[in-house]
């Protein structure tokens, strides 16, 4: 999720500059828009998450932005932009708090913290790299190679977190 989520939020402001033309005020709007949806957004996800679990509103959402993210290709510039991104915003963003409380739900209440620390460690050293792939790929393929790569992280982050089984292990008594 975070080898999508670094290069989108670092992509689209020069999507909107570059591609789009829009002024420094319009961007910033627009990246305004995404980020006060996902604030008005979280409580909503979060409380799905917990009456209908983790997986149930973590795959559909990364779906969702996938999709939105695909769209943005096709339907990119107009109106219609700052609808997609106000959608976008649905689950961009709310989603971190329930992949938290997904590993919260994991580990021991003993090593919360360290196992926190190890996941944002490796969730950051994995995606760490994919802003500069994004930003050869819009450089040397275009604007559309940019968003496919980012919305097909979407998916694979998706597709690798059906199987998973997100509830705590029965411990076994000795």
């Amino acid at each position: 999720r975070g080898m999508a989520l670094v290069p989108l939020l670092t992509f689209l402001p020069l999507y909107l500059a570059n591609d789009v033309g829009l002024s420094a005020f319009v961007r910033a709007a627009y990246i305004g828009l995404l980020i006060a949806i996902g604030i008005v957004a979280k409580p909503v996800a979060g409380y799905l998450s917990d009456k209908l679990g983790r997986k149930q509103i973590l795959a559909p959402g990364l779906l969702w932005s996938g999709a939105i993210t695909l769209l943005l290709i096709f339907f990119g510039e107009g109106v219609v932009l700052p609808v997609l991104i106000a959608l976008l915003g649905l689950f961009v963003y709310p989603d971190q708090p329930i992949l938290t409380a997904a590993f919260l739900d994991l580990v021991d209440d003993e090593v919360v913290s360290t196992a926190l620390g190890i996941a944002s460690f490796v969730g950051f050293l994995l995606s760490a790299l994919t802003p500069m792939v994004v930003g050869a790929l819009y450089e040397f393929v275009g604007v559309s190679a940019a968003l496919y790569y980012i919305g097909s992280l979407f998916f694979v982050a998706a597709i690798l977190l059906v199987p998973l089984k997100l509830t705590r292990p029965d411990t076994v008594a000795v």
